[in-house]
C-alpha cells in the first residue's frame, strides 16, 4: 500500500547528510512491528520522531473500535514538534506501517539540535509550512468542491508516487476517511469517474490511465462550479 501523506515533501529531503547524520548520532533508534502502537491519543512523550523505514498512521479509534484515519507520514517524515518542544500530549493515535524504524530525539537533544543547525530549524519550518498550507487547501476543498472533485485531485497527488506508475495502491475505506466522508460517497465518486473514462478501480488499487485528462476534468469542473 502506497502512505497517503499528501504528497508533501518529507523533512529529510530538506536535510544535509551533515546535518541528518548528527541527528541519527543523537537519536534513539526504535524498532515497531505492523501495526504497533507509537502512542496512544493523549499521551504525553517529550520526543520527536523521524521515520528511517516504514511508516506511521495517525487517526483515532471510534467507539466502534474501528480507526479512522487522518493521515500517513512515510519513509524521511517527521512527527512530534509540539511533544518535543512544548511537552503537549498527542491529539492522535498513531501506529506503525509493516515493519518500522524511528529515530526518536528527546525534548533537549532537539532544542540543541535546533540551536546548534539552523538548517535544520529551517527545514522544519519548511516542512510544517508546507503541512499548515495543505491543511488549509483541504478545508476550503471541502467547503466548495464535490466529492468528485475532491477525490479526483486526492488520486492526482498521489498517482505515481508509490507502488504503481499510473495509480495509486490504497483502500477505498482509506480514502474516505482521508476526505471526512462516508465510504458510499467514496464509492459514487468513484463510479462517476469510472463511468467519465478517468479511473479505472481494481483490487486495492486505482489506475488513473490519463493523469493529464483528469487535470484537465478537474479544472474544467472548478471553473464550472465557480460560474
Amino acid at each position: 500500500m502506497d502512505h497517503l501523506d499528501f504528497g508533501l515533501i518529507p523533512l529529510r529531503e530538506y536535510l544535509s547528510d551533515e546535518v541528518y547524520n548528527k541527528l541519527i548520532r543523537r537519536a534513539h533508534r526504535t524498532n515497531f512491528k505492523s501495526g504497533n502502537v507509537i502512542h496512544s491519543r493523549g499521551e504525553t512523550m517529550a520526543r520527536f520522531g523521524v521515520i528511517a523505514e516504514g511508516g506511521v498512521r495517525f487517526g483515532r479509534y471510534l467507539q466502534d473500535g474501528n480507526f479512522n484515519l487522518l493521515f500517513e507520514v512515510g519513509p524521511g517524515g517527521h512527527f512530534g514538534d509540539g511533544q518535543g518542544l512544548l511537552r503537549a500530549s498527542y491529539a492522535h493515535h498513531a501506529c506503525s506501517i509493516g515493519n518500522t524504524k524511528i529515530d526518536f530525539l528527546d525534548s533537549k537533544a532537539l532544542i540543541d539540535l535546533l540551536t546548534e543547525e539552523p538548517s535544520f530549524a529551517l527545514a522544519l519550518s519548511k516542512v510544517n509550512a508546507a503541512r499548515l498550507m495543505r491543511l488549509l487547501d483541504l478545508y476550503h476543498d471541502a467547503r466548495t468542491l464535490s466529492v468528485p472533485m475532491r477525490l479526483a485531485k486526492l488520486l492526482l497527488i498521489h498517482v505515481g508516487r508509490g507502488k504503481i506508475a499510473n495509480g495509486v495502491a490504497c483502500l477505498q475505506r482509506d480514502l474516505s476517511e482521508l476526505l471526512g466522508v462516508s465510504s458510499v460517497s467514496v464509492s459514487t465518486a468513484l463510479k462517476e469517474l469510472e463511468n467519465a473514462g478517468l479511473v479505472a478501480s481494481g483490487y486495492r488499487q486505482i489506475i488513473v490511465p490519463d493523469k493529464a485528462r483528469l487535470e484537465a476534468w478537474l479544472s474544467k469542473s472548478k471553473a464550472t462550479k465557480a460560474n
